[in-house]
């Protein structure tokens, strides 16, 4: 359970901080030769390490669980972290459908699991 709530947390902070990045602004590594440069904020290469560590964990987490049960609650979950998260580090607004589409998504996931 600790490795898939890391997995929501590392999946949510890599999705923020790629959008971090994209913004402009920050600290960013430029790889140029000659003509052609590479410009790349060190938040979207941050974002983009995490992303692919929750990737890896998400591999190994389907491969030793039940996949109908885990995967509704991984989406489920990381939807309403990343939500949550651009409210609060992204100052984005958050609307009533925004609100009853990720209840809808949190319903539907519990829904899936009754057994």
């Amino acid at each position: 359970m600790i490795l898939f709530l890391l997995y929501v947390v590392l999946s949510t902070s890599g999705l923020v901080l790629f959008k971090l990045g994209s913004t402009g602004g920050g600290i960013s590594l430029t790889l140029s030769k000659t003509a052609f440069g590479f410009h790349i904020p060190v938040l979207s290469l941050l974002g983009l390490l995490c992303y692919m560590i929750s990737f890896l964990m998400w591999m190994y987490i389907i491969s030793k669980s039940d996949i109908s049960f885990v995967v509704p609650l991984g989406v489920a979950l990381t939807n309403l972290a990343v939500l949550v998260s651009s409210y609060f580090i992204l100052n984005e607004t958050i609307t009533y459908t925004t609100i009853i589409g990720a209840a809808l998504i949190i319903i539907g996931a519990v829904i899936l699991n009754l057994k």
